[in-house]
């Protein structure tokens, strides 16, 4: 494919057709549609606050609205983003793609289940286009995002709103002229920083959801004729450039082979992706040895570069929010040695002096052999040291839809759902292939009134 990077990725997102997607993709973006939506579920207390601007500022006809999941308000479509956004974010579990640090479901799945529910169009439609959200923003981001991150600025804010822009433009039907303005849009919509990490402030909780939804409204100017620059990308003033500091485009080669959402991972805990390893391994490390929490006289966590650098993930309090506590590796290593693991109500233990002062004697080191998304740990107790490593590969925490399953209904209590409509909801999901995307928004609405 030739033309502006802009283009290539147009070019193929505009006629992706999900009869030549191999089957195993398609499963794999059905699981992580079930997985985003179903932690979602399970952190619905607290979107409630996205969730009351959605309807004060945006409830509508239901003639011309999307249903808010769970609540079944109808919502402008804009609205109903956003708030979901904070909904699939809101325990920060959803999927991310770690060699991009890109949550792509939380700001791709927002847009298209507000215009699909709007619609009323097929889960096939749908399917499609996050597929080829997720594929345009892996290839954009390939390569820049790293470098995005360490000039402040947080990735998936950066490169969701293209992800979002890429799908909607898919699920609207744009041609391939129309979604390279949407993605030159989009690159206009963009932009974000990771401060909110080290302040311990809630912007986190609403950046995803606005990304969603400046990519959909960048899809749908597009849609109205509004045209974007075709080298808004990769351009001498664009967006490669000015978020990365890197002017040469990523390679779109692969588009259509190496399926990029194979790369998406899941996490086993409501904490930053760059804690669930480290959390693992010591949670093992402390079972296979019977190490106690006040066995320990400190801790020592080895990261890539990159990941020891990353905000927020060396703090040590004190903390005032949870956004500082689930980047905070030492704060969740100490929360899984007392604990065995960690909940999503272990993250509001600021004021706990013990758990603080364990917090303390955790140390965060960068190590350059240890690979992104890998850690070493050591452990020094009172009378001797244990060292466990762990270098992840393309199987880790990359769950097949029954441990996907398995894992949400462990988590049915969290829900607003009782089990036999969680399990409703499940079956939903992983057969959107074969009916309307209504019916997936329908079976997260905890009083349907339909």
């Amino acid at each position: 494919m030739n033309g502006t990077l802009a283009e290539r990725i147009a070019e193929f997102t505009a006629s992706l057709d999900l009869a030549a997607v191999p089957p195993g993709v398609v499963e794999k973006a059905k699981v992580t549609l079930l997985h985003n939506l179903g932690v979602g579920l399970a952190g619905h207390r607290l979107a409630a606050t996205g969730f009351a601007f959605a309807k004060e500022h945006g409830a509508c006809d239901p003639s011309r609205g999307a249903r808010l999941p769970v609540d079944g308000t109808a919502v402008t479509v804009e609205s109903c983003a956003l708030a979901t956004g904070a909904l699939i974010h809101a325990r920060t579990q959803d999927d991310t793609q770690v060699s991009v640090s890109v949550h792509l479901g939380s700001t791709t799945l927002p847009a298209l289940l507000a215009l699909a529910d709007r619609a009323d169009l097929h889960g096939r439609d749908l399917l499609t286009a996050m597929i080829a959200g997720y594929e345009a923003a892996s290839v954009i981001a390939e390569g820049h995002a790293g470098p995005s991150t360490t000039r402040g600025f947080r990735a998936t804010s950066v490169y969701g709103p293209l992800a979002a822009a890429a799908a909607s433009a898919r699920l609207l039907g744009l041609d391939t002229g129309q979604t390279i303005s949407a993605l030159g849009l989009a690159a206009a919509f963009g932009g974000g920083t990771n401060q909110t990490w080290l302040a311990g402030t809630q912007e986190w909780r609403y950046q995803v959801g606005s990304a969603s939804r400046n990519g959909m409204v960048a899809a749908l100017l597009a849609a109205q004729g509004v045209t974007g620059a075709p080298d808004a990308l990769g351009g001498a003033a664009g967006h490669l450039r000015a978020f990365s500091g890197i002017e040469e485009a990523p390679t779109t080669a692969g588009l259509g082979d190496d399926w990029r959402i194979r790369r998406v991972t899941y996490k086993p805990y409501p904490i930053c992706a760059i804690n669930q390893v480290p959390v693992t391994v010591l949670t093992g490390l402390a079972r296979r040895h019977g190490i106690k929490a006040d066995d320990v006289a400190s801790v020592t966590a080895e990261l890539s570069p990159d990941d020891a650098a990353y905000p927020g993930i060396d703090a040590r309090g004190p903390f005032r929010d949870v956004g500082g506590t689930l980047m905070s590796l030492p704060y969740c290593l100490a929360v899984a040695l007392r604990n065995g693991g960690i909940e999503l109500d272990d993250l509001t233990g600021f004021d706990d002096p013990a758990l603080m002062d364990l917090t303390r004697r955790i140390t965060v080191a960068a190590a350059d052999d240890v690979p992104q998304g890998g850690c070493r740990i050591t452990v020094t107790t009172r009378d001797q040291t244990r060292t466990d490593a762990f270098a992840p590969d393309e199987t880790t925490f990359n769950w097949d839809r029954d441990e996907t399953a398995a894992r949400l209904r462990a988590m049915v209590a969290e829900t607003p759902l009782p089990p036999p409509r969680l399990d409703e909801f499940i079956a939903v999901a992983l057969d959107l292939d074969r009916r309307p995307a209504r019916d997936l928004v329908g079976a997260t609405i905890a009083d349907p009134k339909e």
